[in-house]
């Protein structure tokens, strides 16, 4: 599994089941107009820029990608001072992954290695389109500012699970879009920056980067 795809997950495994009962235990309405129109504005947009922190207790790291309309999603993974690239973009069979080897913040893209391999579409893994997604659960959120607050929760035999969402609604002469989202759950958070919506930079391979086909692990193989 490729770290974009670790990336945009993990929490997301981490909330079926909150947000999975959470439905039936609260009931799914009408999120507020403010924050459902901002919603739809932003995944409808052409593209937009995303800043994504994202802290658990296996560690930290920070993703800074470019959605482009109708299926590109392209930029880099972050841990400490090192970084892995990943791009998603289309093809005539489908959907395809290019990931570098992690490298140095230092390295220069033009000297980057990818390796080539099918993917899902970069709809499903984009950040944004899957955090989005939960404001259509909001029942009754609170508000400060242009901010909206909500919990999804959920009992199990081994206890209370709670992710606490938060959207903020960024008003601009061209409309109203997402700016900024949160979210924790059990000793994680995500916290997420949008901007550049509508006048992202084109996603695509670095110039001068080399592609090649990913490894494939002998049958049999230990």
């Amino acid at each position: 599994m490729s770290d974009l795809r670790r990336t945009i997950t993990w929490l997301i495994l981490v909330l079926v089941g909150v947000v999975g009962l959470a439905g039936a235990l609260l009931g799914v309405s009408q999120a507020p107009s403010a924050l459902s129109i901002a919603v739809a504005n932003t995944k409808a947009a052409s593209s937009y820029t995303q800043v994504v922190t994202e802290k658990t207790p296996q560690g930290d790291q920070t993703d800074y990608l470019v959605w482009q309309a109708p299926d590109r999603l392209g930029g880099y993974i972050q841990s400490g001072n090192r970084r892995t690239y990943v791009y998603v973009l289309p093809a005539p069979s489908g959907s395809v992954e290019y990931q570098s080897i992690t490298v140095p913040v230092a390295t220069a893209t033009r000297h980057l290695v990818f390796y080539r391999q099918a993917s899902q579409s970069a709809a499903l893994l984009d950040p944004a389109h899957n955090y989005l997604q939960y404001a259509s659960r909001a029942k009754h959120p609170t508000t400060s500012g242009s901010t909206y607050f909500f919990t999804l929760t959920q009992t199990t035999a081994s206890g209370t699970e709670t992710g606490h969402f938060a959207y903020t609604v960024a008003h601009t002469d061209s409309g109203q879009y997402i700016s900024q989202f949160g979210l924790a759950v059990q000793g994680a958070s995500v916290h997420m920056v949008i901007s550049a919506v509508g006048s992202s930079p084109l996603v695509q391979l670095p110039a001068g980067a080399r592609v090649v086909a990913t490894p494939t692990t002998p049958s049999g193989g230990g």
